[in-house]
């Protein structure tokens, strides 16, 4: 689903990368839920994480994740086929902005118990992330031509929001595997996602 974007130039081409790179910092905020030491059971229970939602600036993925949290499974999976939907309508050219919903979409199915579907989702949301990094690090590493500079400004900050969604992503896919009960998949996509967030929680 990754548009191709044709340019006469390089410095073109890496002004739509950083443009593409700023507009999926700004669509989305990471949150992950990760327990709280302070507030594990005593005794060393472990406990179970569920794959995370990403929240939209705009609010997309939070009604899902109500619905989600209340058991409304069907609804919720509506609700986050709707968010893709209207995300897919207004990508343009570039697609770097369906991250989030993609996400979005595979936390429904995982918690549906709809793996199969889950990790299409995942690795659509995963495909994006892996280009909209790829791109940031070339762009931070690009230092001709001032329109780019100034297009480009802030890209640091850009660049580890991107690992760290492209991180979430990652251990979304991993959780899901887990659930379906393939630890060794699991524990591929987990360890790469601790490479770029090394936030993230180890789980045996």
């Amino acid at each position: 689903m990754n548009p191709r974007i044709e340019t006469g130039s390089k410095a073109k081409w890496l002004v739509l990368a950083a443009l593409g790179m700023i507009f999926l910092m700004s669509s989305a905020e990471l949150t992950l839920g990760v327990p709280d030491p302070s507030k594990l059971p005593a005794g060393g229970k472990k406990v179970a994480l569920a794959p995370q939602m990403i929240l939209g600036a705009n609010g997309e993925g939070k009604k899902a994740q109500e619905l989600l949290q209340e058991g409304r499974l069907a609804e919720a999976e509506a609700v986050a086929q709707a968010d893709l939907h209207t995300a897919i309508s207004r990508s343009g050219f570039s697609s770097f902005g369906l991250l989030v919903p993609y996400n979005n979409m595979g936390v429904v199915y995982t918690v549906e118990g709809k793996f199969a579907d889950a990790h299409k989702m995942f690795v659509r949301a995963i495909g994006l992330g892996r280009a909209a990094v790829s791109q940031g690090e070339m762009a931070s590493g690009y230092s001709g031509g001032s329109t780019y500079r100034q297009a480009g400004a802030g890209a640091g900050k850009g660049l580890t929001m991107q690992k760290k969604l492209l991180a979430l992503c990652l251990f979304n896919n991993g959780l899901a595997y887990r659930k379906e009960g393939e630890p060794a998949k699991a524990e591929r996509f987990e360890a790469e996602a601790r490479k770029l967030d090394p936030s993230l929680p180890e789980l045996k």
